[in-house]
């Protein structure tokens, strides 16, 4: 796979238009994952962006299995939806190789592969009658509204922006968390990564900082075991050659959760929606971003996630990128 866009597109569902792109900046496949999904009537529409890591595997599962999940519960069981799909995945891994197992599950490999590769999660879901969007973010993709002002020209016209807040091991409140949750722990977050190893401190999959120690950690080095020779099978350094440097502190696990920040956005015929990746926001403000597509507005551009991904490639684009960007019709 050569370097550059991987999707490119532009579809109206449930009465609102959604342009949606993805770059990819080597020649490894991307690891990102999107979702835009309606309810059969039509009155809900949920967003979301996946950001993968170690692989595309949680991140693929999860854009399949969560929506439909979401979708058939209200919003306000959304961090319960989260937290019980990362206990489903767990437990089926434990599952598999419990100490008395005999036989493995049909899906042990696919089990396996899902908690040794990790994903982020932001889910906007959307009550299109009620003009509200609610928001469920696990970790450091962002989503932003944008009331746009019918006057731009005005000498008073602001800008209104609602997003979601990023959380990661460089978050201070995400840093204030894992004191909360692990006390008398040090070195928790060296570098600005968890352990010194993973940005991410919220979302699905890394079992290895989640699954349970047992006695001297035993039970745990067997999990790393098994995720291990999934490494070897790609060729990368194995996950229990490093044991000692990717579990100094490994005491009170989890040390990743799927419990996502939640919140309400409120909307009108004139807002705009963007859903990116962090790929995308390390390397503009949302101001800009915002900036951006309400000048492709005003240009009648077609796809506004492409014209936004444009307007930022020449700032050299390090990490996968994905845009959604929703008008209402």
């Amino acid at each position: 796979m050569s370097p550059g866009k991987t999707h490119e597109a532009i579809e109206t569902i449930a009465g609102v238009t959604v342009s949606s792109v993805q770059f990819q900046p080597t020649d490894r496949p991307i690891e990102d994952r999107f979702s835009i999904t309606a309810s059969p009537d039509g009155a809900r529409l949920m967003l979301g962006v996946y950001d993968g890591h170690s692989g595309s595997d949680t991140a693929e599962y999860i854009s399949k299995i969560l929506p439909p999940a979401l979708l058939a519960c209200p919003p306000q069981d959304h961090i319960r939806i989260f937290e019980q799909t990362d206990k489903a995945m767990l437990d089926a891994f434990k599952n598999d190789h419990a100490p008395f197992c005999v036989r493995r599950s049909k899906e042990w490999l696919h089990n396996a592969r899902v908690l040794r590769s990790g994903c982020t999660a932001l889910i906007l879901d959307i009550d299109i009658p009620g003009m509200v969007a609610h928001y469920s973010n696990a970790g450091d993709c962002r989503g932003l509204v944008c009331d746009k002002v019918r006057d731009l020209e005005a000498p008073d016209a602001v800008l209104q922006i609602q997003q979601t807040i990023d959380l990661n091991a460089k978050s201070r409140s995400e840093q204030e968390r894992l004191k909360l949750e692990h006390p008398n722990e040090t070195m928790l977050v060296v570098s600005g990564r968890l352990f010194g190893k993973l940005m991410s401190t919220r979302g699905f999959g890394d079992g290895y900082y989640k699954l349970p120690r047992g006695i001297n950690n035993r039970q745990h080095k067997k999990y790393v075991d098994v995720l291990s020779a999934l490494d070897k099978e790609k060729g990368k350094v194995p996950l229990n050659a490093q044991y000692n440097s990717y579990f100094y502190g490994y005491r009170t696990p989890p040390y990743l959760i799927a419990t996502p920040d939640t919140g309400v956005m409120t909307l009108n015929p004139d807002s705009f929606i963007v859903c990116g990746s962090d790929g995308l926001y390390d390397l503009v403000t949302s101001e800009v971003i915002t900036q951006t597509v309400r000048q492709g507005i005003r240009d009648g551009v077609e796809n506004l996630a492409a014209h936004l991904l444009e307007a930022v490639t020449a700032m050299g684009i390090g990490d996968d990128v994905t845009i959604l960007v929703l008008t209402f019709n």
